[in-house]
């Protein structure tokens, strides 16, 4: 059976399962849990690496899976242009520290047929970090592993997933991996110079606006201010999931947390992190 191995180092998530479990638990301690008979469809969740923002990713999974546990988890990634057609990963299974994840191989034709699709490889961190998080939250779940471009491909590619889980008569849920503004000279973009006025700026301006199209779920927006402002390098796969959990039914979005980097570690380079739930 195809199974991908592990991409990253150690260093972005832990290296085995007691780690994980443990990092997990401390993540999502004392989280309030969305109101009873909330409908989630999905979230929105940063990819740094653990250390950074898997405090977050882990809530919006955390919050998500209270709702329920589907038999399909989707997780768009990103990293591409808008000249690229989207990505789907066809392997058969993905190893993780707590265990293969059995991806959803049943969608791989239907999807082929409707979109113009290559295969994923050899990996990405905007899939592969969240990935424990799923076999945590989602133990019975198989994942859809694409990445979408920054591009309208991204939103016909989400379309795309909730038509084919309809037809399959599957329950689905679809999670979208963008970090927001990369500020500072590790980056090469820093228009506001450095320090405390900076970090105001990304956190009152820059990723305000894509926070905002975020959560009025607006796809074409979150990708325009992707390009305009600098302000999201994956937004793509964060407007697939957008427009698939519409299809699905969502109609509106809540913030579970916005911080950078620099709230982590101080520096004049930083990265900011968006959690959001998808609801209808």
């Amino acid at each position: 059976m195809p199974k991908r191995s592990r991409m990253l180092p150690f260093g972005w998530y832990p290296g085995n399962e007691r780690s994980c479990r443990e990092e997990l638990e401390k993540f999502v301690a004392g989280v309030t849990p969305l109101p009873e008979g909330t409908k989630v469809r999905g979230g929105i969740v940063p990819h740094a690496g653990w250390f950074f923002s898997g405090k977050l990713a882990a809530r919006v999974f955390h919050l998500v899976s209270r709702g329920g546990q589907p038999q399909v988890v989707a997780v768009f990634g990103g990293h591409l242009p808008g000249n690229s057609p989207p990505l789907l990963v066809m392997d058969e299974a993905w190893e993780t520290p707590l265990g293969d994840l059995p991806l959803a191989v049943e969608f791989y034709d239907p999807l082929k047929r409707r979109l113009t699709l290559k295969e994923e490889y050899p990996g990405d961190n905007t899939i592969e970090v969240q990935l424990p998080m799923v076999k945590y939250f989602f133990p019975q779940a198989k994942v859809l592993a694409l990445r979408g471009p920054h591009s309208a491909k991204a939103m016909e590619l989400g379309e795309a997933v909730a038509e084919v889980a309809r037809e399959l008569k599957v329950s689905l849920l679809v999670f979208g991996s963008t970090d927001l503004t990369h500020y500072g000279p590790n980056y090469g973009w820093s228009p506001k110079g450095f320090g405390a006025e900076a970090v105001k700026w990304v956190k009152e301006v820059n990723d305000k606006r894509f926070i905002d199209e975020t959560l009025k779920l607006d796809a074409a927006g979150m990708l325009r201010a992707g390009a305009e402002d600098q302000s999201a390098c994956s937004a793509g796969g964060a407007a697939a999931a957008v427009a698939a959990a519409k299809k699905l039914g969502a109609g509106k979005a809540r913030l579970v947390d916005y911080y950078t980097s620099y709230d982590v570690m101080p520096g004049d380079s930083f990265v900011g992190y968006l959690g959001a739930v998808l609801l209808d």
